[in-house]
């Protein structure tokens, strides 16, 4: 199908557009840049060189997506890159940031809505299924996995992991790595309980919500998790997650 680009809109030559794309009015597509078919972009955007849009994605108005990150040691000659897969939403006024290494980009998955004024870092990780509430914001180095519901103006310190199926608070200061499956929130910010409702809505329940119910009062008192039957594939996640070795360590509980 016939893409549509406004008059206004400036496209460069050497930016390569897929099918049946629609670039509104004043937005800037720089050179090396490649967006996918049936992706929309309202006006007033910017996207920078080197930056993978995948397909069906909708961009709203004023959004900046691949420009330099805000680390004074980068060399802006780099050539590093944003990689957005499909079928995200990412609303007015929010940024994405260029990776500091070439060989490794900032990266959004799929099925993610980020909602307006939002600010993802340089070098960050965005899962499958995210939901970045307004003005929720991700310092450079962070993961976040899939099927994570961050708050509105949850601020997220650089190179903090938040494991899958947790969610934060809105306001929440996280300056610590998030367990996967938990609640995050009060002041100071804790883990509080398990994320019940979008556990659930994923399908785990009956005797795996059991075993993860079983997890959070282990954890809760410090204990070890081997123990615990029989071992779900969500237990042996969560263990495994806990292998990784973490910058920040992970918040307490309440």
């Amino acid at each position: 199908m016939k893409n549509y680009i406004h008059k206004t809109a400036m496209v460069d030559k050497k930016s390569e557009i897929g099918n049946n794309v629609s670039i509104g009015p004043y937005s800037i597509v720089h050179s090396n840049v490649r967006i996918g078919d049936n992706t929309i972009i309202e006006s007033n955007s910017v996207i920078y060189p080197h930056t993978e849009i995948g397909e069906n994605n909708k961009i709203y108005d004023h959004v900046i997506i691949g420009s330099d990150p805000q680390d004074l040691k980068f060399d802006i000659n780099i050539k590093t890159h944003v990689q957005i897969l499909d079928n995200n939403i990412i609303r007015e006024y929010s940024s994405i940031h260029r990776s500091t290494k070439e060989e490794k980009p900032t990266n959004i998955f799929s099925n993610t809505m980020i909602m307006s004024n939002c600010h993802v870092g340089h070098d960050c990780l965005v899962g499958n299924n995210v939901i970045m509430s307004n003005m929720s914001m991700l310092g450079g180095h962070c993961m976040v996995e899939d099927n994570v519901v961050l708050g509105g103006n949850t601020l997220v310190h650089q190179n903090v992991r938040i494991g899958k199926l947790a969610m934060t608070a809105g306001g929440s200061r996280v300056s610590k790595d998030v367990i996967p499956y938990m609640l995050l929130g009060r002041s100071p910010v804790k883990h509080y309980c398990l994320n019940k409702l979008g556990i659930k809505r994923y399908g785990v329940d009956g005797e795996k919500y059991a075993v993860l119910e079983k997890a959070f009062k282990k954890l809760r008192k410090g204990d070890d998790l081997d123990s615990i039957q029989p071992m779900t594939e969500d237990l042996q996640y969560l263990i495994s997650w806990f292998s990784v070795k973490s910058e920040r360590g992970c918040h307490s509980f309440i």
